[in-house]
């Protein structure tokens, strides 16, 4: 018999659901997502949108770079002229 990830009514409910069940058992109903980037909380976190992430993303590519280090650079260049 497969498995069914649930629908939830909140990211609590999602939560104590996660809390019981392991997620291999789920596989078939999980997709890859390419666009989630962790970084360490201890060096910063930016949030944008889903629109202006997926501009970001896309001019990573372009520049054969991750967009992490595109933030960086655009941020080191503008703080520099900025003085």
């Amino acid at each position: 018999m497969k498995r069914r990830i649930p629908d939830f009514r909140t990211q609590k409910e999602e939560a104590r659901f996660w809390e019981t069940h392991d997620s291999t058992a789920f596989q078939s109903d999980l997709e890859e997502d390419e666009d989630t980037v962790f970084v360490r909380p201890e060096i910063g976190v930016i949030e944008v949108l889903p629109a202006t992430w997926k501009q970001l993303l896309r001019e990573a590519r372009r520049c054969r770079t991750t967009p992490q280090r595109l933030v960086q650079r655009w941020l080191k260049e503008g703080l520099t002229r900025s003085g």
